[in-house]
């Protein structure tokens, strides 16, 4: 199947571009759409469908000829089918764009140009609209700031590119994942570089669409289990058992996730991960696993070093004044005896 490819730009600004759907025929035709009317650039879309039912296969089919490839066939979720399109890429430029999200005017040809302009550029990152009734930006990533390129990324993923090697070089998407295969790919990327390469741009390259079927709209929690998993992989990498067993109470995850590779002195960053992970989501304590995983932490024997930090110092000494030494019980009614006489 032909690529929708403008004739005379230089073959190494090409984005390859993979649309992973199913059953999303109402918005899939805007998407393809906003990736067909991208000028200025050689564009090689790859659409692959995991054999949607619900009108999708023609719809891809009435704009195959502005498609490199496609197919509409059975597979085993989005990261499956993203490494199917990238198998199939040929650009120097990799991104992927969901099908129910859509790019903004003249979002790919600023891509192409910044990869072409910068051998040494290794992810491209813009402004990413997240549309939610309103239509506002999206917190974007600081390239100085490299503790929060690791402990709490913006994964702003409809508005960032890769060079295809990197992603190549990174194994591509983790199969076993379904919520988080981005950050984990993030992950890999800043452990393989810490950071170098990537650069952040104030200008909006694409829409982000939150809807009721949409996955951050229904499975917010399947994100946090999907992401212990994978924080849980790199404690036991740097022997940090304690966590890892921190993150076994209440969090599951899917079998098989791979490990991520690092070299070796990367432990105080993965602790910094795994207690900001836990601070983020955990220190409100409204269920008992909750305050289990935060007694847990507590009595972690490294917690005193994060006691002095900026970042978490105020957080921990927050939960530790209102769990105690007491147990869940005791902490319910506490709770509950504030809030009637408060």
């Amino acid at each position: 199947m032909p690529s929708n490819r403008v004739q005379g730009i230089n073959p190494r600004q090409r984005v390859s571009l993979v649309t992973p759907s199913f059953q999303q025929a109402r918005f899939l035709e805007e998407c393809l759409s906003s990736v067909r009317a991208q000028s200025g650039v050689d564009v090689e879309h790859l659409v692959v469908d995991g054999g949607s039912t619900d009108g999708s296969k023609a719809i891809i089919e009435s704009r195959a000829d502005s498609l490199a490839w496609w197919c509409s066939e059975a597979d085993h979720g989005q990261s499956d089918a993203l490494n199917k399109g990238l198998s199939h890429a040929t650009g120097e430029i990799f991104g992927w764009l969901n099908s129910d999200d859509r790019l903004l005017p003249g979002a790919l040809e600023e891509v192409a140009e910044a990869f072409a302009a910068d051998p040494d550029l290794q992810v491209f990152e813009g402004v990413r609209m997240v549309v939610d009734g309103d239509v506002s930006p999206a917190s974007s990533n600081d390239p100085s700031d490299i503790r929060s390129l690791f402990i709490e990324p913006r994964i702003n993923q409809q508005s960032t590119f890769y060079r295809t090697s990197l992603v190549r070089r990174l194994g591509g998407l983790d199969p076993a994942l379904h919520f988080v295969m981005d950050l984990e790919l993030w992950y890999r990327f800043m452990f393989l570089t810490g950071g170098t390469g990537l650069r952040v741009v104030d200008r909006p390259l694409a829409e982000f669409r939150i809807h009721p079927e949409s996955k951050t709209g229904v499975a917010r929690e399947r994100f946090r289990h999907e992401q212990a998993g994978v924080l849980h992989g790199l404690c036991l990498a740097v022997g940090e058992t304690t966590l890892a067993d921190i993150l076994r109470i209440g969090y599951h995850w899917p079998a098989g996730i791979r490990p991520v590779p690092m070299a070796e002195g990367q432990g105080d960053r993965v602790r910094d991960m795994v207690v900001h992970f836990l601070l983020k989501w955990d220190r409100g304590v409204h269920h008992r696993v909750e305050f289990e995983r935060m007694k847990a932490l507590l009595a972690w024997l490294g917690i005193e070093l994060f006691e002095r930090d900026p970042l978490h110092g105020e957080r921990i000494a927050d939960v530790k004044s209102r769990i105690g030494l007491g147990s869940w019980d005791l902490y319910r009614v506490r709770r509950k005896l504030k809030h009637l006489f408060r």
